[in-house]
């Protein structure tokens, strides 16, 4: 039951600050200006925001970023992501994504209006992925599909301290590659404005690596995301 209560609260939230960042992309998609540097044939475009909330290593991470693609047909689309950490939900090793996100609506409460107030993380993870979505059903207002990426992250911890190159002792980073699979359900607010809400497992395929950081070793992990988009036809 709490965690039923923690994704309706997790949901709204979702909702608020994803209408104030769809109102730069419709203005961008739907522009009476238009450039291309290729010209493809698809059924339809689009883009939108992302964001992803899952457990890494030691601590859980609290990722953003944005995607662009193309719809093959009205229920398969291939396009690409890219995201960088914002911050942590929790520092607690047995927490798992569910338990941190509960958590951060408790005391402090990390959460004021459309923002997050999130713990700075001591060291930086980007990715980027190709993704695969097909709409298992698509209905006029609500759909659910099937998502499969397949991705790199790259972590780096500690400092540069000089101008010239990086210190070993000081600095240390490391590239990996990933999958994952997972379920969305969607929301149509309007043919062109749509919003996802889901749950994947990643898995790291370059897990238990002995030269990566204590703690680090590996990145399999469940993941929940929210993916706010437009779409073109």
């Amino acid at each position: 039951m709490n965690r039923i209560i923690f994704f309706i609260e997790y949901f709204m939230n979702c909702i608020k600050y994803n209408f104030i960042l769809s109102a730069l992309l419709f203005s961008c998609l739907f522009s009476k200006t238009h450039a291309a540097i290729f010209d493809v044939e698809a059924n339809g475009v689009y883009g939108g925001f992302w964001r992803d909330l899952y457990k890494f290593g030691p601590v859980v991470i609290d990722t953003v970023g944005g995607d662009l693609g193309v719809f093959v047909s009205n229920e398969f689309k291939v396009g690409f992501s890219f995201a960088t950490l914002a911050g942590l939900l929790s520092r607690n090793k047995d927490d798992d994504v569910f338990d941190a996100v509960q958590g951060s609506y408790g005391t402090p409460d990390r959460y004021s209006g459309f923002l997050n107030a999130l713990e700075p993380a001591d060291f930086s993870y980007s990715t980027v992925a190709l993704k695969f979505e097909y709409l298992f059903y698509n209905g006029s207002t609500f759909g659910w599909s099937t998502t499969t990426n397949f991705g790199q992250g790259v972590f780096g911890s500690g400092k540069i301290i000089n101008d010239s190159g990086l210190e070993k002792d000081e600095y240390k980073s490391f590239a990996h590659s990933y999958a994952s699979l997972g379920v969305s359900f969607i929301i149509k607010f309007t043919r062109n404005f749509r919003m996802s809400f889901g749950v994947s497992q990643r898995k790291d395929s370059n897990s238990n690596d002995k030269n990566r950081p204590v703690g680090f070793e590996n990145f399999d992990a469940v993941s929940i995301f929210n993916h706010i988009y437009m779409v073109k036809f």
